[in-house]
Order: C-alpha cells, then sequence, then structure tokens
C-alpha cells in the first residue's frame, strides 16, 4: 500500500486528492498560525523572555530577512530535490525551530528558533498556492483555492485567541507545542501525496551566489531599518537612515543584476514578470494592503489595550471573533465571483469596508464598548482583507498561469514583497503612534497646571474617594490616577488619528478603483 503510495508522478493521483486538499490546507494553517501568533503576543513574549522593544525587533528583522532569501530560493531548491523532498526538509527545519523555542528560556535561544523556523516556513504560503496548480484544470483546482483561501481566514482568526488563551492559562512555550503538533500532520499527508521527482536538469534555473548575497544583505539591513528605526527614529535618524539607504542599494543591485543578465533560466523571472501590467497593478495593491495590514496588527491591539483599558485576554478574543467574518467573507467571495468575475464592485467594496471600518475607529471615546462598536469594526477590515486581496489574487496571475515557473516565480516576488510591506507597516505604525502620542499628551499634559479650576476640581474629587487614607497620599494617588488617564486618552487619540488617516485611504483607494480597468 506504502510502495504503490509512493510511485508518485507530477499530477497526483485521484485517490491523493484529499491528502493534496489537507497538505495546502496545513501549510497555510502553519504560516497564518505562526506568524499570527508570534505578531499577536510580541508584548508579553517581550516581558517574559526580559527584552526591549529594540532587542526583539532583531527576531523580527532577521525572520523576515530569512523569509525573503527562501522565498526567493524556492523555485530553485523545488528543481533539485521535487516538491515532496523540499516540503518534508521544510517542514522538518520548521519542527527543530519549534522544538528549540519550546525548550528555550532566554533571549538569545529564542532567537536562534525564530530564525530557524523563518528557514523553513518562509515559503509554505507561496509553496501552498503552486501546490494547488499540480491539480489539473478543473473544479478539483478551484477546490484547492477555497481550500487555500480557507486556511488562510481560519488560522488568522485562530491565532490571536490562541495566544489569549496560552498565555492567560498555560505557558507561551505552548504556542511551538501546537504548531509542531500541526507540522507532524503536514509532513504525514505531503509525504503521501506529493510528487517527488525533480526537474530535469535542462530545466532548472540558475542562481549566482553574489546575487544572493546582495539579497540578503539588503533584505536584513531594509527590514532591521525598519524595525530599529520604530523605536530609535527620532534619537538616531541618520543612522537608521545610512542603514536604510545601504539595504535599498544592495536590493537595487539583486534586481538591476537579475534583469541585466537575464537569461533562459534566471533564479526569479522579475523581466518577464514586470512585463505584465496586470502583474505589476495586483503586486501594487498587494502591497499596500499588506502595509495596512502591518500597521493595524500593530496598532489595534495597542489602542485596545492602553488607550481604552482592555485585558490582553479580551482583546485577543474578540479580536478572533471579529476576523470570522473573513471566513464568511471568503465564502460569499467563491459563491459570487465565478458569476460575475469583472473586479471593479469587489475591489470598491472592499474598500467601502474599509472606510467603514476607518470611520467607526476613528469615533472612539473611553466609554466604547467592545461589542457593539469594536466587534463590527473589526468584522469590516476582515471583509476588506478577503475581497480586496481575493480579486487581486484572480486578477494578477491570469496571465502568468499557463506558464508553471513564470507563476511560480510571481507567487515567490509577491510573498516576498508581503514581507517588506507588513514589516514596513509595522514600522510606519510605531513611529507613528509614537509621534502623535507625543503629541497628544504634551497638549493635555498643558492643562494639569494648579491655575486650570477644571484639573483642581477633578483632582479635588478624586482625593475625597481615596478619603480612607490621608489627605498628603490622597493627593498623591489622585495626581497618579489622572497622569495614567492623560498618558490613556493620549494613545486613544493617536490611534483616532491613524483611523482617520485610514479612512482617507479606503476613499483614495474607492475612487482609484472606480477609475481603473486594469484589474477588472
Amino acid at each position: 500500500m506504502i510502495q504503490r503510495i509512493s510511485q508518485h508522478k507530477y499530477v497526483p493521483a485521484p485517490s491523493h486528492n484529499f491528502l493534496m486538499l489537507a497538505t495546502i490546507f496545513l501549510l497555510m494553517l502553519l504560516n497564518f498560525l505562526q506568524t499570527g501568533m508570534i505578531a499577536f503576543a510580541a508584548a508579553p513574549l517581550m516581558g517574559e523572555l526580559g527584552v526591549s522593544p529594540q532587542e526583539y525587533s532583531l527576531t523580527t528583522a532577521a525572520y523576515a530577512c530569512v523569509a525573503v532569501v527562501t522565498i526567493s530560493k524556492q523555485r530553485w531548491l523545488i528543481e533539485r530535490m521535487g516538491w515532496k523532498y523540499y516540503i518534508l526538509a521544510s517542514l522538518f527545519i520548521f519542527f527543530i525551530g519549534c522544538l528549540i523555542c519550546f525548550y528555550g528560556n532566554n533571549f538569545t535561544v529564542f532567537l536562534i528558533g525564530h530564525v530557524v523556523m523563518g528557514f523553513g516556513g518562509a515559503a509554505f504560503m507561496a509553496g501552498a498556492r503552486v501546490i494547488v496548480t499540480l491539480f489539473p484544470p478543473s473544479p478539483l483546482r478551484l477546490t484547492g483555492i477555497k481550500t487555500y483561501a480557507y486556511g488562510l481566514t481560519i488560522s488568522s482568526a485562530l491565532a490571536p485567541f490562541l495566544v489569549a488563551r496560552l498565555f492567560l492559562d498555560a505557558s507561551w512555550q505552548y504556542l511551538f507545542a501546537i504548531l509542531m503538533v500541526f507540522t507532524v500532520l503536514a509532513a504525514i499527508t505531503s509525504a503521501f501525496c506529493l510528487p517527488g521527482i525533480p526537474t530535469k536538469k535542462e530545466l532548472r534555473s540558475q542562481s549566482h551566489p553574489y546575487l544572493v548575497m546582495a539579497l540578503t544583505a539588503g533584505s536584513f539591513l531594509v527590514l532591521y531599518a525598519l524595525r530599529y528605526g520604530s523605536y530609535e527614529f527620532y534619537s538616531n535618524s541618520i543612522l537608521v537612515s545610512v542603514i536604510l539607504l545601504l539595504g535599498l542599494t544592495s536590493i537595487y543591485y539583486f534586481i538591476r543584476s537579475t534583469i541585466r543578465h537575464h537569461h533562459a533560466r534566471p533564479l526569479l523571472s522579475i523581466k518577464q514578470l514586470f512585463e505584465s501590467k496586470i502583474y505589476r497593478s495586483g503586486v501594487l495593491v498587494f502591497f499596500t494592503c499588506y502595509l495596512i495590514m502591518g500597521s493595524n496588527n500593530y496598532l489595534l491591539p495597542q489602542i485596545l489595550q492602553k488607550g481604552l483599558g482592555f485585558s490582553w485576554s479580551t482583546v485577543g478574543s474578540w479580536y478572533a471573533l471579529g476576523l470570522v467574518s473573513a471566513i464568511l467573507g471568503v465564502w460569499i467571495h467563491m459563491k459570487v465571483f465565478p458569476k460575475r468575475p469583472n473586479g471593479k464592485k469587489f475591489f470598491m467594496f472592499g474598500f467601502v469596508c474599509l472606510g467603514c471600518y476607518g470611520y467607526i475607529m476613528s469615533h472612539l471615546t473611553p466609554s466604547s464598548n467592545m461589542q457593539t462598536q469594536i466587534l463590527p469594526a473589526i468584522a469590516f477590515f476582515g471583509f476588506f482583507t478577503v475581497f480586496i486581496q481575493g480579486t487581486a489574487a484572480a486578477k494578477s496571475f491570469k496571465e502568468l498561469e499557463h506558464d508553471e515557473t513564470a507563476f511560480s516565480h510571481a507567487q515567490q516576488l509577491k510573498n516576498m514583497i508581503s514581507q517588506i510591506g507588513m514589516s514596513m507597516g509595522t514600522a510606519l505604525a510605531s513611529i507613528g503612534l509614537q509621534w502623535r502620542t507625543t503629541i497628544h499628551y504634551n497638549a493635555l499634559n498643558e492643562h494639569v497646571a494648579a491655575n486650570n479650576p477644571i484639573y483642581q476640581s477633578a483632582l479635588h474629587q478624586i482625593a475625597n474617594a481615596y478619603g480612607q487614607v490621608n489627605q498628603l497620599v490622597a493627593n498623591k494617588m489622585a495626581f497618579a490616577w489622572i497622569a495614567q488617564h492623560v498618558k490613556q486618552n493620549a494613545v486613544l487619540l493617536a490611534g483616532i488619528d491613524y483611523y482617520s488617516l485610514l479612512f482617507i485611504v479606503a476613499i483614495i483607494g474607492f475612487i482609484i478603483m472606480t477609475f481603473q480597468s486594469r484589474l477588472n
């Protein structure tokens, strides 16, 4: 039985279809569970590991750098190893990284484990999407796309909930225990269904070590500058700018050399890909979405915790529930899109949802209710991600689907850009939050003065509430309470600024999608 199943072909046998679909789902589940959980758990992880945000930024920069380089080499490795052994090797490396993190109890071990996870897991998303093309053109391929989309949305919604429950009821190490369980399941399914035959030598793509080194150095410098600049931008702006410039120069050298020395089998078919106007437009849409998602994933927990005072576990549970809308969005999109494939209405609806999200969140107050105001807003954001990215994915790769290599390279490049977009969104959100919080804090702090009758009245009322202690201690406690609320309101006002900007971005996106025709 095992011997018969292991005799793979390039196109899976009908008896393997369920295992193929399970592999696609599990790869997406692993990818978005680990990115979602580690991103949402950043603040408590810093506390558990005893590191500053600046130190923790090194792990995210190193992971993203490894991810970019690993994704760029995905097709090159598959051609030499075959799909089965490439996925199994990736899962094994990812499992080792999870194991290191699980047994790690300090920052150095966590950093090593996280980077090892990046070597193994960075290409799960692109790999899952290209595996779908192993199905022959048929309704089965559409089922594969649905499985891919549901894996993405289910794992995105599940990640914050699992993090909140695990930190509350168990330990942070169990994040990686869950990932190890799903890694083993993915290895079992992929071992019995993926083709194991490598590509013929004369058809394999080529890779130059200097170009890979340039991409590695450039990716790390850019991503580290973005992450490091999130915390040191104002105090070390020159250093951050120099690091960013060096990184961009290195990436420019990689792109220019790849295009200039273009041959029949390049590492990435950048020249061929960007000759497609539809692909260029689609990548721009994806980059915009990932920029927004990166900034929102960072800011939303900060605003709900520090601005509105919700507990971290409460934020995780309700955030997960709100993102269930993305699962519903996939179901609606899959029902409507095949019958009405014109992309304009889906893009316009997506930006309407983003506008609703920005409008609702820009009207937050200290007494805002999680169930009646914030939860519906998060649901709108879930619809935005599905309808914009789902439609862009359906349109952007249309001209490349006939060429498996070009399609694989297109997916790789899109996911490399997504890593940069997410990092850039997080960095800009962090810098913006510091900037706007400082401005609002200074403005509010001006009213905390002895000559302000409103402040004196509030101080007197709060001090009376602490009447069980002596007057001097009561005044100190009242002042501390006011200072805490000044800081809390400053964060909330900074969040309102961000969501007002997001509302404007949604309007601009809606107008652009109304008049564009390339992605329709």
